[in-house]
């Protein structure tokens, strides 16, 4: 009987010994984010403190590895422009407000930032139409390929001269629009004759002035990475496949892909906590210009927001 009363007090001993040891781990690992956080930011904000300790380390590290880093394979101004793109159709005032001023930081000028607005727009306007109307997902796929097949084609024999670029045509009827459409798609997709009649004019005339627009201030492949970081996280599986097509046809890596499908998780993931922690808009705000006080400070200094 003592022999197991003592076996019993040395099991508890060890276990003991091992919680503390764990916490104790656990403790030190956390301070040290604390002050890798401060070191990278110049504050530790209120949310990030809220943050449950077990999990605070491991956040820390994936943002400061993707969001953060100006090694990633997407430059930090288009990694702010896809967060506030994000961001704006959540919607999420929280992050809305801290990636545009990472975008400012990055000198994202006010236009682009509107573009990076407008498309979030768009992609939620057409990816409800779509699903609303329950397109086929396997005719899409295929109007898609064809359609970009079409418009790399005739890219590329406008680019050698052998074809006239397209000229600008007056577009005030349906039957302007599908003569257009047919114009720069090779045909009138499914998705575009089911749109209402009634406002397919308006509709077609603003995707061509901001997502098909050459002359935009962002670039298309950014402009379809921000599509697909909406689209991924709506989730809408039409859109994540046009946009991936899309900026794939114009040069989009692998690794980009990637880093936009983990940004927009990442954006969609803060909102939630911020949120959810019911957090003040005000002291957010104002931790946030503390940050990018201290970030401006640092450029060309220490590694920050910036390219």
């Amino acid at each position: 009987m003592k022999r197991l009363f003592f076996l019993i007090f040395i099991l508890s001993l060890f276990s003991s010994t091992m919680s503390w040891s764990v916490q104790t781990t656990a403790t030190t690992e956390t301070q040290a984010t604390y002050r890798d956080i401060k070191q990278t930011l110049g504050i530790i904000p209120t949310f990030l403190k809220q943050y449950p300790e077990a999990g605070i380390s491991g956040a820390w590290l994936d943002m400061k590895g993707l969001q953060l880093n100006p090694m990633s394979t997407l430059p930090g101004k288009y990694k702010e422009l896809i967060g506030l793109a994000i961001a704006a159709q959540v919607p999420c005032r929280f992050c809305a407000y801290f990636h545009t001023e990472a975008a400012k930081l990055n000198k994202a000028t006010p236009l682009e930032i509107k573009e990076a607005i407008a498309m979030a727009a768009g992609v939620r306007r057409w990816s409800t139409f779509l699903t609303g109307v329950q397109i086929d997902v396997g005719e899409f796929r295929s109007e898609v390929d064809k359609m970009l097949m079409y418009q790399n084609k005739h890219k590329n024999l406008q680019a050698m001269e052998i074809e006239p670029s397209l000229d600008e045509v007056k577009i005030t009827t349906p039957g302007d629009v599908y003569k257009d459409v047919k114009a720069q798609m090779g045909f009138v997709p499914n998705f575009i004759t089911q749109y209402p009649k009634i406002s397919i004019v308006g509709a077609w005339k603003e995707m061509k002035g901001i997502e098909m627009n050459p002359e935009s201030e962002i670039p298309g492949k950014y402009k379809d990475l921000i599509g697909l970081a909406v689209s991924a996280q709506i989730p809408c599986q039409y859109c994540v496949y046009y946009h991936t097509q899309s900026a794939i046809m114009q040069g989009a890596t692998k690794e980009e892909l990637a880093e936009t499908a983990a940004l927009a998780g990442t954006v969609r993931a803060w909102s939630t906590v911020l949120n959810g922690l019911m957090t003040d808009e005000k002291q957010f705000q104002g931790e946030v210009n503390q940050i990018m006080k201290y970030l401006k400070s640092k450029m060309g200094k220490e590694v920050g927001l910036s390219n």
